[in-house]
């Protein structure tokens, strides 16, 4: 971790009281979140982007999550007009925490997006990082066709990202844990086409993100009748 030391301005007494957290699953899993809604825009202040409808329950769970770790209580607000959540933190210690551990500032993909050395550095830590980039820049369907008359429901994960560097680090990371991941020929997409893998990637990684866990809910038990 850094050291508060090591942040800009640590004394500043006008500065929010904040919780420094340790490395650990659930700041790789918060790290996973940014990296992937995320971002840092100005010196004050770390936004997450969400769905209003899809991920309102995600919300909240971001909401303890931040809580926990850094010992303030984000802003939610909703955009007018769009269906938007705004997660922020505001806060320039935590900024400079985030920074200093990894997460890029301005335009991820222009600055380097790619996960953290102290992640890579733990098999658990790269698993909940890869939770929570796939809880917030996946997608999980349900592929339905028609093969001889009968129609087949098949269900599918992927997930997308226009860093090369990000896809590799997931695509391997799943690889470790035993699934076997598709990358597009464009290179910016994952897929899990399989039941099983789907299933497994549940099972190994889980998921925080009621969008993607009611889906798989949904299929399982229609397949269960």
């Amino acid at each position: 971790m850094a050291d508060i030391k090591t942040l800009k301005h640590p004394e500043n007494s006008h500065r929010k009281k904040i919780i420094l957290p340790k490395y650990s699953e659930d700041l790789a899993e918060f790290f996973g979140i940014m990296m992937g809604d995320g971002g840092i825009n100005n010196p004050w202040q770390a936004n997450i982007t969400l769905n209003s409808i899809k991920d309102a329950d995600y919300s909240k769970y971001i909401n303890s999550l931040c809580k926990e770790l850094f010992g303030i209580e984000p802003v939610i607000r909703k955009r007018k007009e769009k269906n938007t959540l705004v997660v922020s933190l505001a806060s320039t210690s935590v900024v400079d925490f985030l920074v200093v551990n990894g997460l890029p500032r301005g335009n991820k993909l222009k600055n380097g997006l790619s996960i953290p050395k102290w992640i890579l550095n733990k098999p658990e830590y790269r698993k909940n990082c890869v939770r929570g980039l796939i809880d917030t820049d996946g997608c999980i369907g349900v592929h339905i066709h028609r093969i001889n008359g009968r129609m087949y429901k098949n269900i599918y994960l992927t997930f997308t990202s226009y860093s090369p560097k990000l896809i590799f680090q997931v695509a391997d990371t799943l690889a470790e844990f035993g699934i076997m991941p598709h990358i597009t020929k464009r290179g910016k997409d994952i897929y899990l086409y399989q039941a099983d893998l789907v299933e497994k990637y549940l099972k190994v990684f889980g998921t925080s993100n009621n969008r993607i866990s009611s889906v798989y809910k949904e299929w399982r038990d229609a397949r269960a009748v």
